[in-house]
């Protein structure tokens, strides 16, 4: 009896490019990440939060600055332009 009939399966397809890690991108934003987790948790003091009106004591120092990064966050993600977008703005 010969097997002449079955086939081998698919080899799995070649990766294209460098793995997500391996980037610059990736790599910087990893780094700030892990600058970023480190500037809070070593401000956990309380502090006096005064906005205009308003007078919090004793808040936790990392709370604002993690709202004034999630505020930076969301403007910059609202306003980001595409790549094609400045492709086409250079013309």
């Amino acid at each position: 009896m010969n097997n002449d009939s079955t086939t081998k399966p698919p080899a799995p397809p070649e990766p294209k490019g460098k793995a997500f890690y391996a980037k610059p991108k990736f790599i910087m934003g990893a780094v700030a990440a892990i600058i970023f987790l480190i500037l809070i948790f070593q401000n956990w003091d309380g502090v006096d939060l005064r906005i205009l009106f308003w007078k919090q004591e004793g808040v936790p120092a990392a709370i604002p600055y993690l709202a004034f990064s999630l505020i930076g966050f969301v403007v910059g993600w609202l306003t980001k332009r595409s790549h094609a977008a400045r492709k086409h703005a250079k013309k």
